[in-house]
């Protein structure tokens, strides 16, 4: 499973909402098609009068009553302008049928994800399982938890809050690392997904501090981590809770 479907017809519905809301903006030309991005995402590039848009493929399915309020809303953003995603779009992500449909993709194009709890040392089934059983999250049966290859990245874990998914730096899959310290970097992670998909252009730090303080020992987690030389984000990455814009803006005399 490579792709969310056959793009050519979606295409020109795409560049018939973008274009109708970039007309409103002043926009004389404008494309739109849908990209096999990993992270759900739109990419544009734009001078004066023209505009062109890369829409992540997990759009593909979604009808004009999600497409076009999505339009204006990236119309909006591309001006600077601080708003929020509307109601039909937070309803249409937010859905877990969202999810369901588009995280087996997601999951084969995320290079390096193991697709087993288990590593070597630990099985984050058996930490997920104990942060249950403490009372620390409810079980998910949607979420994906998998081990990624260690790397240079002090994070501990990394989450889609739109997928479902969460990924473990294998960092962590070592005799080194204590079994309720785990848990802690697993709980760290599950927390944003259990917070939920952020529609606002605020980031959530407080809220996230908030729950994971809820931990037992927190403040030796993170003394813990700190002498592994892995960190966990102090506030919640805006990447997790809503779409990434990679914008692109060319002089205005030319492509």
């Amino acid at each position: 499973m490579d792709s969310a479907g056959d793009y050519e017809l979606e295409d020109m519905e795409l560049t018939r909402c973008f274009g109708s809301a970039g007309r409103m903006r002043g926009f004389d030309e404008v494309s739109a098609k849908f990209a096999a991005f990993r992270e759900f995402k739109v990419r544009w590039t734009r001078n004066y009068r023209w505009a062109d848009f890369e829409v992540s493929d997990y759009l593909s399915d979604a009808p004009e009553r999600v497409m076009r309020p999505l339009a204006d809303t990236i119309y909006a953003r591309m001006f600077g302008e601080r708003v929020d995603y509307p109601e039909e779009v937070v309803s249409w992500l937010s859905d877990p049928s969202f999810s369901r449909r588009m995280q087996p993709l997601y999951v084969n194009r995320y290079v390096g994800l193991s697709r087993t709890t288990r590593g070597k040392v630990w099985d984050l089934a058996d930490s997920y399982g104990r942060l249950v059983d403490d009372g620390l999250v409810e079980r998910d049966p949607d979420v994906f938890v998998g081990w990624t290859v260690p790397s240079r990245s002090r994070d501990v874990g990394h989450a889609s809050v739109l997928m479902k998914v969460v990924s473990m730096s294998g960092s962590l899959d070592s005799e080194d690392v204590p079994e309720r310290l785990l848990d802690y970097c697993l709980f760290s992670q599950l927390a944003h997904v259990g917070m939920g998909f952020n529609p606002g252009v605020g980031r959530r730090g407080k809220e996230y501090d908030e729950v994971l303080s809820q931990f037992p020992r927190r403040s030796e987690m993170e003394s813990a981590l700190r002498r592994l030389g892995l960190h966990v984000r102090g506030r919640c990455p805006h990447c997790a809770n809503t779409p990434g814009h990679r914008p692109t803006v060319t002089p205005a005399s030319g492509r």
